[in-house]
């Protein structure tokens, strides 16, 4: 939906990653290995700001796309103020600017939140970039929610959930016949930049903060789907990455994942393998993330188009 605003690693986009130096107090983004002021790369440090909510600082209406992409749609390019004085540069995500002249300064000031979502997707080689870089209000649709880690106190014998999220998006479409539907009124649809992996992302997102887990707890990650953006790469690599699940290792997460595929049950028939896994002794984790997430790939006018809908 809009242009790559710069090209970094794939950690600094999924999860805005601050440095800050231990000495001076500064910060910087995109992080750097060393302090412009100390000089010195044994005091600096990272903070992840994925779970923090920060303030429209800035924008500007972007009404044309550059000669690589094409256009969706118009939309509102902004910079995001974090505490300690962090700017980073960003769009809004599930809001469509009105075609006359926008006042952007009415947004200024205003809280948002960091989404998970397509950044562009590259039309040769079909490459699908993702990016935390993408915000909406934080009074919009879906509230912020703080995520505050706490090591579990208790146990149990007996394999059960500890922790669920739920993540549908925000626009509908209304049936104008409800009965062609099965008396289903309206259904959700994704914006442009949203997609099966994004939901996921979303939904893995709100079930870590309801159950309050550390994400390095979480031992294997399922994701079931019948509308998987790519055809061999799964997608819970990709939420693996973006919600850091399992004990970091090198440049990525010591986890297991896979996508499942299955119509209408691909997702609840992994809840009897996560409950295997758990209960395995030779399973060397206690928890295990399962995610059903679909986007209707059904065509206009077929049955399924009036009652599948998409989250």
């Amino acid at each position: 939906m809009s242009e790559p605003i710069t090209r970094r690693k794939i950690l600094v986009d999924y999860r805005i990653r601050v440095s800050r130096c231990e000495i001076c107090g500064r910060r910087y983004f995109p992080p750097k290995p060393f302090c412009d002021v100390e000089g010195r790369r044994s005091r600096i440090r990272y903070e992840d700001y994925f779970y923090r909510k920060g303030l429209f600082y800035s924008g500007a209406v972007i009404r044309r796309p550059t000669n690589r992409f094409s256009y969706l749609g118009s939309f509102i390019s902004c910079i995001v103020e974090f505490d300690g004085g962090v700017r980073t540069p960003g769009r809004i995500t599930d809001m469509v600017p009105d075609e006359g002249e926008v006042d952007v300064s009415e947004f200024i000031g205003r809280e948002v939140v960091p989404r998970f979502r397509r950044t562009y997707v590259d039309g040769e080689s079909g490459l699908i970039y993702y990016s935390s870089l993408a915000f909406s209000f934080a009074d919009d649709y879906y509230e912020y929610r703080e995520y505050k880690p706490v090591k579990p106190s208790e146990g149990s014998e007996k394999p059960g959930i500890v922790g669920y999220g739920v993540y549908i998006p925000k626009f509908r479409v209304k049936n104008a016949n409800p009965a062609m539907g099965g008396g289903v009124v309206e259904r959700a649809v994704p914006f442009p930049d949203e997609d099966a992996t994004t939901f996921a992302v979303e939904a893995g997102r709100r079930a870590l903060i309801h159950s309050a887990l550390d994400s390095r707890y979480i031992g294997k990650c399922y994701i079931g789907s019948e509308s998987t953006p790519y055809a061999v790469k799964p997608s819970a690599s990709t939420v693996i990455q973006a919600l850091e699940l399992g004990e970091p290792y090198e440049d990525g997460f010591f986890t297991g994942g896979l996508d499942t595929q299955f119509a209408c049950k691909a997702a609840t028939d992994l809840f009897i393998d996560a409950v295997a896994l758990v209960s395995c002794p030779l399973f060397k984790a206690d928890y295990v993330m399962v995610i059903g997430a679909d986007n209707s790939q059904a065509a206009p006018g077929d049955p399924l188009d009036y009652t599948v809908g998409a989250g």
